[in-house]
C-alpha cells in the first residue's frame, strides 16, 4: 500500500496531474467545439447597404515601422468606404508615427514609398487603391493605451467599433466579416477576431531601414534564422489552439475571459458607462469583466482574420508572456467579487475558480517537482526510470498537440489548413516551448508580487548580457583600481628613495671613499 502512495505522490505530479488538467480540459473543449459549433448556415454575404457604420481605431506609440502596412489593410478592405471610419491615436510617439499616418492623410504615399502604399498578407503582397472612407489622427499625448483607447472611443461615430493593435494585419474580409457577426446576432454586445500569426508580414529591410522590393516593386519578407522559425511556428500553431479552440469554446458557453487587444470589436451601446482602465496592464481584460458583470453577450467571429506578427527573440516573448501572466492577477483581484459568484453565471462560478486552479496554483507543485527529478535516484529511482517517466510525459504532451492540431485542421480556412501542413515538423518541438513559455508565466506570477507595473521589461537573455557587461565594467574598473594602487605605490617608493635613501647612500660612499684614503695614506 506504501509503494502506491510513494508513487501517486511522486509520479502523480509528473504524469497523472498533466492527464487529469491539461488532457481533461483539452477533451472537454474539443468535445465542446465538435458538438456545439458556431452556426455557419446563415453566412451569406450581407449587402453593403445592410451593414452598419464602423470606426476601427488604432492606438500606436513609437509604431513608425508597422502602422503603414495596419493603415493599408485596412484602406484594403472589403467594405463601403462611406461606412468606414479610421481613427489614429497617437500616444506620444517619438519615432514619426504621426509623420507616417500624415503621409495617408494626405492620400497615400508617393510612386516608390512601398511601406506606404502596400503590404504582404497570407503570403501575397497587396497594393492599396484610393481610400473615400474618413481617416483621422488624434495626438493624445503619452498617457498610455487605455487612455489612448477611450479617447478614440469618445471621438468614433460608427454604431460597431473595433479595436486593433498598430502592429496587425487584417484580412480583406475582417471588418466585413466582423459588421455583419454583428448584424445578424441582435444580441451580440462584444467579440474578439481570430488572431493568426503570421512570419510573412514581418519585412526584410536594408541598412539604413527602409522596406526591401522584389524585381517587381512587391515587398519581400525577412528571412528568419533558426531560432526566429521555431519560435514563428510554435507561436502559429499555439494561437490556432488559443483561438481556433480556444476562443471558440469559450464564446459557446459564454466564458470569453479577455477579448484580444490585437483585434475587438464592440456595439456602440455595449460600451456605454464602460472604458479601460488604465490600472492594470491587462486593460481589455477589464474591460471584458465590465460587459460581464452587466450580462453582455461576448463572442468570437472565427472568419475576422487578424494576422501579427511572432516575437521572434527569447526576450520579447518573455517580456510578453509576464506581462500577460501579470494582467491575469492584477485583474482577477480587481474583480474579486465575480470570482466563484453564481451572479455572473458560468464565467463567474466555473470558468475563473477553473482558471485560477489550472493556471496559478497548481503550476506550484508542477514548478517545484522540476528541480527535484534530479534528485529521484537518491530515494531509489533509477536514472532509467526517470528517464522513461520523461519520456512518457513528452509523449503524451506531444499527442496532446497533434489531436489539437487536427481538430483545428478539420475546421480552418484553406490557408491555414497549407500553412499547418508546412509546419508539422514545429509540432516535435512544441512540448519544449510550452515548458519554457509556463515558466516564463510563472516567473509573471512573481513580478506581480514583487516589482511595480510596468508594461515593458527586460528578458533573461538581455538581463544576463547586462550583467555580464557590468561584471566585465567591474573586472575592469577592479584592474584599474588595482595598477592604480601599485603605480601610487612605486612612485611612494620611488620618491622615498629620491629624497631619503639617495642621501644616505651617497654619504655611505663619501664616508668609505674617505676610510679607503686614510688606509691608503697611511
Amino acid at each position: 500500500m506504501s509503494s502506491i502512495w510513494t508513487f501517486l505522490l511522486i509520479w502523480g505530479v509528473w504524469l497523472i496531474t498533466p492527464i487529469l488538467v491539461d488532457g481533461v480540459e483539452a477533451v472537454a473543449r474539443l468535445y465542446i467545439v465538435k458538438t456545439r459549433r458556431l452556426d455557419r448556415g446563415r453566412r451569406r454575404r450581407l449587402e453593403d447597404w445592410e451593414l452598419p457604420t464602423l470606426s476601427v481605431i488604432v492606438p500606436a506609440h513609437n509604431e513608425a515601422e508597422v502602422i503603414d502596412r495596419c493603415l493599408n489593410s485596412l484602406k484594403a478592405q472589403d467594405y463601403p468606404h462611406d461606412k468606414l471610419e479610421i481613427i489614429v491615436v497617437d500616444d506620444g510617439s517619438t519615432d514619426g508615427t504621426a509623420d507616417r499616418v500624415e503621409v495617408h492623410l494626405n492620400g497615400g504615399a508617393p510612386e516608390g514609398d512601398a511601406s506606404g502604399s502596400g503590404f504582404r498578407v497570407r503570403g501575397k503582397p497587396i497594393r492599396v487603391g484610393p481610400f473615400n472612407g474618413t481617416l483621422e489622427l488624434i495626438k493624445n499625448g503619452h498617457q498610455g493605451k487605455a487612455h489612448a483607447l477611450n479617447a478614440g472611443i469618445e471621438a468614433a461615430t460608427g454604431e460597431i467599433i473595433i479595436n486593433i493593435d498598430s502592429d496587425v494585419v487584417l484580412a480583406p474580409d475582417a471588418v466585413r466579416n466582423t459588421a455583419a457577426a454583428f448584424a445578424r446576432n441582435p444580441e451580440l454586445a462584444a467579440a474578439t477576431g481570430n488572431i493568426e500569426i503570421d512570419w510573412d508580414i514581418i519585412e526584410a529591410r536594408d541598412e539604413v531601414g527602409q522596406i526591401v522590393l522584389d524585381e517587381d516593386g512587391h515587398i519581400v519578407p525577412r528571412k528568419l534564422g533558426p531560432i526566429e522559425r521555431y519560435l514563428a511556428k510554435s507561436q502559429f500553431l499555439e494561437y490556432l489552439s488559443s483561438f481556433d479552440l480556444g476562443r471558440r469554446s469559450q464564446a459557446i458557453t459564454g466564458t470569453m475571459y479577455t477579448l484580444a487587444g490585437a483585434y475587438s470589436a464592440f456595439r456602440r451601446e455595449t460600451l456605454a458607462g464602460c472604458s479601460y482602465n488604465n490600472s492594470t496592464v491587462s486593460e481589455d481584460t477589464c474591460l471584458t469583466f465590465e460587459f460581464h458583470r452587466k450580462g453582455a453577450q461576448v463572442g468570437f467571429v472565427d472568419n475576422a482574420k487578424a494576422y501579427l506578427e511572432p516575437v521572434v527573440e527569447w526576450d520579447g516573448l518573455y517580456a510578453q508572456r509576464v506581462r500577460w501572466a501579470r494582467g491575469q492577477l492584477e485583474v482577477c483581484g480587481l474583480n474579486q467579487d465575480v470570482v466563484g459568484s453564481r451572479q455572473f453565471g458560468k464565467f463567474g462560478r466555473f470558468a475563473l475558480p477553473k482558471m485560477l486552479l489550472l493556471d496559478h496554483t497548481l503550476a506550484f507543485p508542477r514548478l517545484i517537482w522540476a528541480p527535484l527529478l534530479m534528485f529521484f535516484p537518491m530515494i531509489g529511482y533509477s536514472w532509467r526510470i526517470i528517464a522513461l517517466a520523461g519520456v512518457a510525459l513528452v509523449a503524451f504532451y506531444l499527442i496532446l498537440e497533434i489531436v489539437n492540431a487536427l481538430a483545428v485542421h478539420a475546421i480552418a480556412d484553406d490557408h491555414t489548413k497549407a500553412r499547418m501542413e508546412k509546419c508539422g515538423w514545429a509540432l516535435l518541438g512544441l512540448p519544449v516551448y510550452r515548458f519554457i513559455v509556463f515558466h516564463f508565466r510563472f516567473s509573471g506570477f512573481l513580478v506581480t508580487l514583487t516589482e511595480k507595473q510596468q508594461w515593458t521589461m527586460n528578458g533573461p537573455m538581455q538581463t544576463t548580457r547586462s550583467d555580464l557587461r557590468t561584471l566585465r565594467l567591474r573586472s575592469i574598473e577592479l584592474v584599474t583600481g588595482t595598477f592604480v594602487v601599485l603605480a601610487a605605490s612605486f612612485l611612494r617608493v620611488a620618491r622615498f628613495a629620491a629624497t631619503v635613501l639617495a642621501p644616505l647612500l651617497f654619504s655611505f660612499v663619501i664616508v668609505l671613499r674617505w676610510i679607503d684614503s686614510m688606509r691608503r695614506n697611511g
